[in-house]
């Protein structure tokens, strides 16, 4: 009797170990910054140090040039594994794939699995990670974000950032003040899959194909390591991505723009050259639909996992 009562408890223990105990799998875009990842890692694996859940690593290696072996030194990670990527494809593109591997290996996706997004150089604080997960359990079906409250660019690279945000909203109707520092239920992430806007844009890809989100403001920390590669060119190609996930409403924007601007001056030439500058503005937003980002799109792209 006593060894049938113990088998039954070691059975509800394991039932519990593999199927109700939490589940958090981390994804991390890393280019060559391994230095400042390596800090990343060790403080998400001590915040985890008290936590009964499985946690699962996934770094998505955007094709690095500099090498990096990890030695076993993660306890509180049930795994660590490195996507390798066939070739260089930038950040929201390797989220992106990194999403797609998930949607692949997680089998049951319940509001038990959660999933979180952080970038690898240290500027989103990993030990918030563990805040965002929490925060999946009480806003059940949300979108958990982080807005960066203060920035820790110079003042030229902040009033940039201020213009983009402005444009956007102007073309977008959308106030995109946040990027990829997220979490949420594995539940959501069929719907966010379900077309291909997030292998242009992460945030407005999320935007786009969902609608309940939550909030956190955060300060942005700075880079472990090494300098951002922030800068004018990133800021403006980051912009066209971000806007060209929502092309449709930009085109309509701009007819309207296009309209306000014949009836509002008189000048000929204003006209015209805004009427090109609109043209195309939405010729680039259009060709990035439909030559850039592909309708069907596997995981062909990982050379392979370590």
């Amino acid at each position: 009797m006593l060894f049938i009562v113990n088998i039954s408890l070691l059975a509800i223990k394991i039932y519990i170990y593999l199927v109700l105990m939490k589940k958090n799998y981390i994804i991390l875009p890393v280019y060559n910054d391994w230095d400042s990842l390596k800090k990343v890692l060790q403080i998400l694996n001590q915040s985890f140090r008290a936590s009964k859940t499985h946690n699962y690593i996934i770094i998505i290696n955007d094709f690095s040039s500099k090498k990096i072996n990890f030695k076993k030194e993660y306890s509180n990670f049930k795994y660590l594994r490195v996507l390798n990527l066939k070739k260089n494809v930038g950040s929201q593109k390797a989220i992106f794939f990194g999403l797609k591997y998930l949607q692949k290996i997680i089998k049951k996706k319940n509001d038990k699995t959660t999933i979180s997004i952080l970038d690898s150089d240290g500027e989103d604080n990993p030990k918030i990670v563990k805040k965002l997960i929490r925060l999946t359990n009480i806003k059940k079906d949300y979108f958990i974000f982080v807005s960066r409250k203060k920035r820790t660019e110079n003042n030229l690279l902040k009033a940039l950032n201020q213009l983009r945000l402005f444009i956007t909203f102007i073309l977008t109707g959308k106030f995109i003040n946040f990027g990829n520092f997220s979490a949420f239920p594995s539940t959501l992430l069929n719907r966010i899959l379900s077309n291909n806007n997030l292998y242009l844009a992460y945030s407005s890809g999320v935007l786009k194909n969902y609608n309940k989100f939550f909030f956190v403001e955060i300060k942005k920390n700075k880079r472990f390591y090494g300098n951002s590669k922030v800068n004018l060119k990133f800021l403006i190609l980051h912009a066209i991505k971000i806007i060209s996930v929502f092309y449709k409403t930009v085109l309509l924007r701009t007819i309207i723009l296009v309209l306000i601007t014949f009836i509002s001056f008189d000048s000929l030439n204003l006209k015209i050259l805004f009427t090109v500058f609109v043209i195309i503005i939405n010729l680039i937003l259009i060709s990035m639909n439909l030559f850039f980002k592909p309708k069907k799109i596997g995981l062909s792209i990982i050379k392979s996992i370590t």
